[in-house]
């Protein structure tokens, strides 16, 4: 698939997004390349394909609801005055993009809850996928690459992840290689988390508790050629899964909006817009409260 061929069938099919070159366009993308994404589910997980069925069924449920207790929509970018959340990185050729959405997430919850719009905690997707998930067994690609949630969250919860200083993230297999010495007492824990199944459970929380971490599917057309405008599936390869961070919704024109993890040359300026039931996006999402960040970082 290439671009004139991709604006062909988006023109064709009112989509309505923009594609364009993007820095993952030279890539050729297939169900191979699982270092540029990195979500494998999980043992208690469904496939894909059936998260994507899910997905459309827990829309047809939410455009039921006679009522809904939230905002019509809401930007944790644009909130209460500030920007909680923090910025865009890239995690190149490694399948670690669930350390990605988590550390995001968390990273956003705990300046919403302190309060602190525009605040710069920084956490190790390092110490948490080339330490906490090698131990696990994961790697950046290959038949282990790839990592899920759960366990990433109860990494959080139990033992905690360090500032990047500490770790800083390089892409590429390491056993653990870099990381400082005194991480114990870098590491930013959180209290608790939970999974989350309908829109509007999702909702509620985004709109006062904090951004989400999400999975869904991800298409050629997507990886490779979208830079704006709110998103479906139109044309290419099934790539594979793929971790990212909510952080706002719009029910007017029912769209999510994702913090993904490919630097800011991708999407718009490294976000995305994805419609409601896309991909499996919301199929489910993940929330964590009560962050507990070192003092020396807090500030």
């Amino acid at each position: 698939m290439d671009l004139e061929e991709l604006t062909r069938a988006i023109e064709a099919s009112d989509a309505g997004w923009r594609p364009g070159e993007t820095t993952l366009s030279p890539y050729e993308i297939g169900p191979d390349t699982i270092e540029f994404f990195g979500y494998v589910p999980g043992p208690d997980e469904p496939p894909l394909e059936e998260q994507e069925q899910l997905a459309q069924s827990g829309l047809e449920a939410y455009m039921a609801l006679d009522v809904r207790l939230f905002p019509d929509a809401h930007d944790w970018r644009a909130a209460e005055g500030g920007n909680f959340v923090t910025p865009i990185k890239d995690q190149a050729r490694c399948g670690s993009c669930v350390a990605f959405g988590t550390c995001a997430t968390v990273e956003s919850t705990h300046l919403v809850e302190s309060r602190r719009p525009d605040g710069d905690v920084d956490l190790s997707e390092a110490h948490l996928f080339y330490c906490i998930a090698r131990r696990q067994g994961r790697r950046c690609s290959g038949g282990h690459g790839g990592w899920w949630v759960p366990p990433a969250l109860t990494a959080f919860q139990e033992e905690g992840v360090a500032d990047n200083a500490c770790y800083p993230y390089q892409a590429g297999d390491q056993d653990c290689t870099h990381l400082c010495e005194d991480w114990q007492s870098r590491a930013t824990e959180i209290g608790s988390w939970q999974e989350l199944s309908s829109h509007d459970s999702m909702k509620e929380w985004l709109a006062g508790r904090g951004p989400l971490v999400a999975t869904m599917t991800v298409y050629e057309d997507f990886v490779r050629f979208y830079t704006g405008g709110v998103y479906t599936h139109v044309a290419g390869r099934r790539a594979g899964g793929h971790c990212v961070c909510i952080v706002g919704y719009d029910d007017n024109e029912e769209y999510w909006i994702g913090k993904n993890s490919w630097g800011t040359g991708w999407g718009e300026s490294g976000f995305f817009r994805i419609a409601y039931g896309q991909c499996a996006i919301d199929s489910s999402m993940w929330a964590v409260a009560d962050v507990s960040v070192p003092s020396e970082q807090a500030v």
